[in-house]
This record gives structure tokens, sequence and C-alpha cells, in this order.
């Protein structure tokens, strides 16, 4: 068997004279990249996949293996339960070679009579094995997702787990460390249309690396797979369909081998990315880089910043015009602003879809919108997709705050999405509050015209020159079954096209009413990129380390924004800042105010029921936390109301929680504070406390102080507790916690600052946030000197910095964000930004040059 394979691997010349040969035991396929060998024995399967340069064997050995499974159901079955073939459940196998082709046939499989063609292709001058897959289908089954070609990789791939990682095109990007240490049964998947922004996956050491990608133009739904099995990790492409009679794969699965092209670097997941880059720059989403599109105004091209308000702040618009004329426009006055809105729904946050009038009323928000428009600024909603909301905000006596239900079913329920059992779509949301939603099929004309006439033209038409398609992940959407549709019953190329004639339409209605009309998708999808004008990015949610993968491949086509900023986040800030997103502003409502917002419990938040600045958890660490807590009316210490927390269980937990950030001129890292509260107890069970936390980069949370409530009901009291904030705190966190059977009411808490006398003054936030000079210098090198690089540039591999580290949500990261660029004009630079709050130091190795960094806190540095 070695010597086979040794003797197939010897031709120097293959990537002109591709090998592919067979012998009893094995068929081998080799390139000059690659050598690739299917087991007979195995039926099919991948047993050894060798890098020719390194001679590294990235095959696991297997005890048992497959190449495919198919996924079936059976036409007699209305709720279409699914069986598995594969291809080890072949009853007869036979391999051919011929012209540079390996076939492989599969004649019945299991007590089925599916007959099942795999090949796979070497040609001249190509890198890359190519897979495709044919089925013919028994007239009784329906074929429902096929999972191939599969391949078993080493864990680890050398010596060790350590230097082994996983990079795929997922929305989020992020690189998984040591997949081989994943729990065996474990995975991590992208489907696109949805999670998946591009079709590659690779799985890499720091010597070589495994690539596979599915290079399909047009857009069939498919998954990308990683599994860890019992023998390794297993990496697979399952395309999903509803095919009867036959199925056949209409575009190429393709398998390689990557390094690092520098022998002195070790290799990376964007030696990976180059790859897949190659195949996408012929693209049709690729035809144009985003300074040369002609649809996008040309306030967009001139390097735009963004700020979001929340419904909070649209529940008094005159709050957002004081920050647009007292802070954006003094401190950024050239800069144009996108402004984006949550919370200008009827009803509430994500209602959908009775929007209209827009809160707080139609004449307010149109006024807003037309006055900040006069100052640069451009409004920005994002309407909830193709949900309708059935019911939201469940009370305690069952029924609903909102409940659309009866409209629902009378008018529009045969435009909704079907299951495969034909029963309706339902999801249940979190933020519906115990709501539900159903979905609106895009494959029926009338959810087209209805997003376009009744939601998108209607925003236009009140001065909204953005809308982005919320909750369309990547233009993703529930495979629909309900055969009185325009479009074929289950998955299929139609959920692309669809949603590709959804978006052209959309921005045909929206420029017919504004001229300059931009649209958008919540997170990236490769093939959407030439039909929108900004993306929602948010790889800083990704459960892995951080890396940019949709900017990495695609920021000279489509700016991308961070959609979920946090305040003084400098890290998260860093990031973003370095691999080129739109700079992305977080107002604060306790700007020149109270550093604890509404401690008198006295204001509701309208978006949540709730009283307003407070967060009612309902949950940690997957334990549900059931208690209730609400603002009460009838009994209060002051004012008009306080806060009220019961549990009726002994296993029940009820918190209500409030995070104040750090920054100075409001609250400041070494100072001493004291946090009082009026308390009252009706009953409680065991002892309870309000929580004070600090949080930091390099700790985490960390508590740093509590108020012991009384156990027995003496009226109202006042407790206190006096705490230091930790000099490198960045968060403070105070939790009203409460576990155990128990009524307790909390009214009128105060923050204050310790004076060293002994004497105390109410804590106040600062006009001046706490990210201002490092959101100042992003800005300015935006939509300034860096634009060049920052909105219109590639992204390129990053040249060495050796610097710190600091700690980011549990996680190591450089202390110094950077990242390398190319401009259109064939220019190069280097960004480098500060990701802490102290000064740091770095040396940079770029261009055959050392050069020394030190930079400021809030500091950025363009090296050209």
């Amino acid at each position: 068997m070695i010597g086979s394979l040794a003797l197939v691997c010897a031709p120097l010349n293959a990537a002109e004279h591709p090998v592919l040969t067979g012998d009893a035991a094995r068929v081998v396929l080799r390139n000059a990249r690659l050598t690739l060998a299917l087991g007979k024995t195995k039926k099919g399967a991948i047993v050894s996949l060798v890098d020719n340069a390194s001679g590294q064997e990235f095959a696991a050995p297997q005890k048992t293996s497959r190449l495919f499974t198919l996924a079936f159901s059976t036409k007699a079955d209305a709720a279409g339960k699914r069986f598995y073939l594969s291809s080890g459940d072949a009853k007869s196998f036979s391999a051919e070679v011929k012209r540079g082709v390996a076939t492989l046939d599969y004649d019945g499989l299991g007590e089925w009579p599916v007959r099942v063609t795999c090949t796979a292709r070497v040609k001249p001058g190509d890198p890359f094995v190519r897979w495709r897959l044919s089925v013919k289908i028994p007239d009784a089954l329906v074929l429902e997702e096929v999972q191939f070609p599969f391949v078993v990789l080493r864990a680890p791939l050398g010596d060790s787990v350590e230097d082994d990682a996983a990079v795929f095109g997922h929305t989020k990007g992020g690189v998984i460390r040591k997949p081989g240490a994943m729990k065996t049964g474990s995975r991590v998947y992208g489907r696109q249309p949805g999670s998946l922004t591009a079709q590659f996956g690779c799985y890499y050491d720091d010597r070589a690396g495994f690539y596979t990608a599915a290079y399909d133009s047009k857009g069939y739904p498919k998954d990308f797979e990683m599994r860890r099995t019992a023998d390794g990790v297993e990496m697979g492409w399952n395309p999903h369909c509803f095919a009867a009679k036959s199925y056949a794969t209409d575009f190429d699965v393709v398998m390689t081998t990557f390094a690092s092209a520098d022998k002195a670097t070790p290799t990376d997941w964007r030696d990976a990315a180059d790859i897949y880059k190659e195949w996408a720059l012929a693209r049709p989403w690729c035809a144009t880089t985003f300074d040369k599109r002609r649809d996008i105004p040309a306030w967009m091209k001139a390097g735009p910043a963004m700020v979001r308000f929340g419904r909070e702040w649209l529940a008094e618009p005159a709050r957002i015009e004081k920050w647009l004329v007292d802070y954006w426009k003094p401190n950024f006055p050239d800069a144009p602003l996108i402004t984006a809105y949550w919370g200008w729904e009827k009803v509430g946050n994500w209602v959908t879809p009775d929007y209209f009038p827009l809160f707080p009323s139609d004449e307010q928000f149109t006024n807003l919108v037309a006055r900040s428009r006069a100052l640069g600024c451009h409004a920005f909603p994002w309407p909830s997709g193709y949900h309708w909301t059935l019911m939201y905000r469940k009370q305690d006596d069952g029924s609903f705050y909102w409940d659309d239900r009866k409209r629902f079913d009378e008018t529009v329920r045969t435009h909704a999405v079907c299951q495969r059992d034909g029963k309706l779509y339902i999801r249940t949301p979190s933020w519906l509050a115990g709501g539900d939603t159903a979905t609106m099929c895009p494959g029926d004309p009338w959810t087209i015209r209805w997003w376009n006439n009744d939601i998108s033209a209607p925003l236009a038409r009140r001065g909204c020159e953005m809308i982005q398609v919320d909750q369309v992940v990547g233009g993703g959407f529930p495979f629909c079954y309900n055969r009185q549709h325009a479009h074929p019953p289950g998955p299929g190329l139609w959920m692309t096209e669809v949603f590709t004639k959804q978006l052209r339409t959309m921005f045909t209605a929206c420029r017919r009413i504004e001229r300059d009309a931009v649209v958008c998708v919540e997170e990236p999808n490769e093939r959407f990129n030439h039909l929108v004008g900004i993306q929602d990015y948010r790889d800083c949610e990704t459960p892995h380390e951080l890396a940019s993968v949709f900017n990495y491949l695609y920021h000279e086509f489509l700016p991308t924004f961070q959609s979920n900023p946090h305040a003084g986040d400098t890290a998260m800030a860093a990031y973003c800042f370095a691999n080129g997103q739109i700079p992305h502003l977080v107002p604060s409502l306790r700007a020149g105010g109270p550093a604890l917002l509404n401690g008198s419990f006295e204001e509701t938040n309208s978006t949540r029921g709730f009283v307003a600045g407070w967060e009612h958890l309902r949950g940690y660490e997957g334990k549900v936390w059931n208690g209730k807590a609400s603002r009460d009316e009838a009994e209060k210490h002051g004012g008009n109301a306080s806060l009220r927390l019961e549990n009726a269980a002994d296993s029940d937990i009820v918190q209500v929680s409030q995070n104040v950030m750090v920054s100075e001129g409001g609250l400041i890292g070494g100072m001493k504070y004291r946090l009082s509260a009026w308390i009252k107890v009706g009953h409680m069970a065991r002892p309870n406390e309000i929580w004070i936390a600090g949080f930091t980069e390099s700790e985490g949370w960390k508590g740093i102080g509590k108020i012991i409530m009384p156990t027995i009901g003496v009226g109202w009291a006042r407790e206190t507790a006096e705490f230091t904030m930790p000099s490198n705190s960045t968060i403070l966190r105070v939790m009203i916690h409460v576990a155990g059977k128990a009524v307790v009411w909390v009214d009128d808490m105060t923050l204050e600052e310790v004076l060293p006398d002994g004497t105390t003054r109410a804590a106040i936030c600062s006009n001046t946030p706490p990210d201002q000079k490092l959101m100042k210098r992003w800005v300015e090198l935006y939509h300034g000197e860096g634009q060049p690089f920052l909105q219109f540039g590639r992204m390129l591999h990053p040249p060495k910095l050796t610097a710190e580290t600091t700690i980011w949500r549990g996680k190591p990261m450089a202390a110094i964000q950077h990242n390398a660029w190319r401009a259109p004009d064939g220019s190069e630079a280097v960004i480098a930004v500060n990701a802490t709050l102290t000064k740091q130091t770095a040396t940079l190795n770029w261009k055959g040059r050392e050069q020394n960094l030190a930079l400021e806190p809030g500091d950025a540095a363009l090296i050209k």
C-alpha cells in the first residue's frame, strides 16, 4: 500500500499532468498541491490526504467511514420524518478511473434502490480536486439533504492541538482554536443563505492547512459543517433540497491544501481566504469596487460615521436634536452621520408589521428626520424583515399586551411560511416577551410587494434614506413547503432568487421617493454585496477568537458597521477601527446627569413596559429565573412609585440590574463611592443583597461591595454600602438580587462620591464620553487621510507587530490592534490602534523596516 502511494507521488510535473490511478485497494488523485486517496474497501471514503510540499498527512484513520450521507423521507409521510443512508450502506460499489475523473458508483443503499454517482476530478493547472454527486431517487422517496463530500481530518494535525485552528466563512467570522479539543459530538456550522457569508472552510496548523469550498455562483441553500468525531475533525458540505426522481449538484465542491507564501511565517486562515478570493473576484458580487459604484450616493462615499438612538431617546426627540447640536456638530463638523433608530415601531421594539403611525408620533418622527437631515444626518430604521408578530408581551393572566392573531388569520395567513408537515412556521423570540411571530414567505409575490409598498416606501416618505431588512440574516429565511406559493416546495435556488428580487425591487421603490436611498440586510452574504450599500456586521459577537473574515474578503466592495457596539468598550472599538468598519458612536442618556439612572424608579421604559434604565434579567447560564419585577405605584418611599420584586417559590430568583460606565469626570477608578437604597420587606425566606461589581478587561466581573437587605419587615429602611472603584474598571454594575420566597420593595436609590472629609455628593456623569478621544481619531481618519484605506481599501495580511496582550471578554487580544491596507491607487498603509486605557508600545516590522510605536490611550497611527 505505501509503495503504491509512493509510486504515484513521484512525478514532479503534476501541475501539468495530474495523476489519477487505481489499484485493488485505492483510487489515488494527485496534483501539484495534494495527493488524495479513496479507499475501495471503504466504499470511496477519503483515506489519505497529503500536502505534497510538507508531506503532512491530513486524513485521520477511521473506524467507520463515509464519503456521503443522504437524508430521505417518504412521500407518504406528511410530517417528513427523515432517515439517513450513507456510502457505507451501498450494496454494490464500483470505482472507475478515466480521463482525469474518478467515478464512484453506488447501487442500492440499505433496502432502497437508490443509485448514487460521485465524481472526483483533477485537471492540468488546477490545484483542486473537484467533487460532484448525482442521485437517482426511488418513486416512494424524497431527497431532503445531501452531506457530501466528507473528510475526517487528524486531531491534532501534528504533535499538538496547540497550533491547530479552523476558520470558515461564517457571518460573524472567528478563529476556532484547537478543534481537536472540542467535545466529541459537538459541531459548528453555517448556512447560506443565512449565517454563512462565504463558502469556504479551512483547518490548519503552523505548517500547512486543508481547504474546502463550494464554488457555487448561483446560491443553492447549503450548510458548511465541522464536527468533532471520535476519529478526528470532520468537515463537509450539506446542500438542502426537496427532490424527487433525481438530483445532481450544480457546482463543484473543491479540496486542496495550502501554506503561507512566506515560509518564515506560520500558515494562517488568510492564506485559505486568498484562495477563495481568487475565485470570488470573478463573481458578479465583485464586479465593481465600492468607490466606483454608481448606485452609491456621494455622502456614503465621504466616510460617514454612525450613531444609534433607541426608543428611550425617541420618546423625547428634542434630546436627540440636542445631542446632534451640542455634541456631534461641534466635535465632528464635517463627516456625514448615519442616524440609526431602534424602537420607532408603533407598538414596541421589533413588533411587526403594524408600524404606523411611528413612535412617538408620525409628526414628531418625521420632523426629527427633517431637522437632523439639515444637520447632515441620514435616517436609518431597521424594520423586522418578514416577521409578522402574532402576540407581544405576555401578561400575568395569560393575555397579551398586543395580539394580532385574528387579523393575521383573516388576511395574510396564506402568504406565510409553512413547515414540512404543512403547519405554520412559528417562533417565540426573546424580544417578544413570551409572544410569537410567523414569517411571511418572499417566494409568494405578495410578500415582496408588501415589504416594498407597505413598509419600505412609507418609511422613505417619512424621510428615511436608508432601510435595513432586519432579522433576515444573510438573506436567509425558513424553508417553506407551502404548495400554494409561486415557488417549488422546500429549500432550493428559488430562495436566493427571490431575495435578490426583494433587494432590487426595494431599492427601486425607495429610489422613487428618496433619490439617494440605500438598502441593507442584517449580516453579510457575499452574493448580495453589489445589491446593498452598507453592511450590518457582528463579528465582535463571535464566541471564538476575533477574525474579520468578511472584511478580509470583501472590504473594498462593501463598508461594514458593528451592529451592537458597547459604550466605553475600547478593545471592541479598536478592533473595529483597525479592520476598517464605519465609526459607530454610542450616545449616553446620562451625560451631565446622575451616573445611576432612574434610581427613584419613576420613569417607565415604553419599549419593555419596565422601569427605565434598568434591566430585568430572566436567567443566567442557561437557568431560567422566574421571579417577578414591576413598578409599584401603591407602595413607595417617595415620589410616585417603587420597584417591587417578588418570588413565589423557594427556587425562584429575580434580579434587576444596571450598568454604569466608568469615565473621567463621572465615575473614576480609585475613588470611593456610596450606594444607598430605601428597602421595605414584606417577607423574605433567606438573606439577600444588592450586589455591586466592577468590570475590568483583564479580570472580568469582580464583586466590590453589597447592601445587605433586612430579612424581616420593619417598614422602610435606608441601607448603604461604601466601596472603592478598582482603578482599571470600565463598568460598574448594580444588581438587586432576590432568591427564595420574598416580596421586597426598593426605592430612592442613589450613588454618591465620598469626599476626603467624609461628606458626599451625587455621582454625575461627564458630558464627555469616555471614548471621545478614540472616536474622534476614528472619525478623523475614516473621513479624512485614512479614507482610501479604511473605507475603500483592500485588507492585506497584517505585518508582524510585537505588542503586549490584553484581555477582552475573557480572551487574550493584542493591546495594539492593527491591519494592513491597499488603497485603490495601489498605495499601502498600516493602521495601529491602542485597544487599552493605558499607554502602549509596540514594534512593527513592515516592508523590511522595524518601527517603534508608542500610542497613548485613545490614539491611532496611520503608517504609510
